[in-house]
Formats: C-alpha cells, structure tokens, sequence
C-alpha cells in the first residue's frame, strides 16, 4: 500500500496544476482505504507525519499545517459550527490521539497536544496543551523541546 502523505502530496500536485478529477479520485482512495479524510486541497508543510497510517484523521480542506507535525491517530482539525474559517497548526507541533483542534485559531510552534484534548482557542508557542477545553499544562523551555525534526 502507498504512504498517504505521498498519496496527498501527488494529489495536492495535480490540484495546484489545475488537473480537476485526480485529486479528487485519490482523494477517494484514501477515504475508503485508509479511513481518513485527507483533502488534497490543505496546505501542508514538509515532514507531515501521520500516526498509524493516517487511521481515522479528518482535516479540513482550507487548513494550514506547518513544517514537522506529527498527527496521531483519530485526530480531527477543522472549523466550528458557524464559522468559515479553520485552525492553522505552526511548525514542530504534535498532536495526541484523539485530540480536537475546532474553530479559527492559530496553535503556535513547538507545541504539544495531549490525548483527547479539545483545543477551541488559540495558544503561544512553546506549551503543552491538555484538556478538554485545552489548556496549557507547561511551558516548554528551548532544551525541553519533545518534537525534534525528522530531518
């Protein structure tokens, strides 16, 4: 089986050159095979990693996730009922399993998401956010940092 975030990127390709169908076929694909749905439309940066094969991931398609994010498993990132816009995940961010990243806010770099955290409002750079509602458990200090590149 194909890695989905080469899947996305092919698709994310063929979108951005204007090639309508194939996206949304891949699109498909990932949905029924990989029981996520990963639109081909998100902005991602690199190093976009996907816990357990991407298993249960549901992202909006206007989101913007940064360079080294890590999602775990069952994960959803999108708007809130009412609103058009969505979250923007900074850079060096891992999301938990399970973790809810709802409505239009911006989670900073350096941050960390616990399991099962409903994340609502936006957060700095450099935390540890647990909870539901999510709040901040720590701070991080620059030697502290727990997402480290994969480059």
């Amino acid at each position: 089986m194909p890695n989905i975030v080469k899947l996305y990127r092919i698709a994310n390709c063929l979108y951005k050159k204007g090639i309508p169908l194939i996206p949304y076929v891949i699109q498909w694909f990932i949905r029924r095979f990989y029981s996520s749905d990963i639109p081909y439309q998100m902005e991602a940066g690199n190093q976009l990693h996907l816990g357990h094969g991407g298993l249960g991931i549901v992202i909006h398609p206007r989101c913007v996730i940064g360079e080294n994010v890590t999602i775990a498993q069952h994960v959803t990132i999108g708007g809130n009922k009412g609103s058009i816009s969505v979250p923007k995940i900074g850079n060096n961010v891992y999301i938990g399993p399970g973790a809810k990243i709802l409505g239009e806010i911006v989670i900073g770099d350096n941050v960390i998401i616990g399991a099962n955290a409903v994340v609502l409002e936006s957060f700095p750079s450099n935390v540890v956010i647990v909870g539901i509602p999510g709040k901040i458990l720590r701070r991080i200090k620059g030697d502290d940092i727990y997402v480290k590149s994969n480059k």
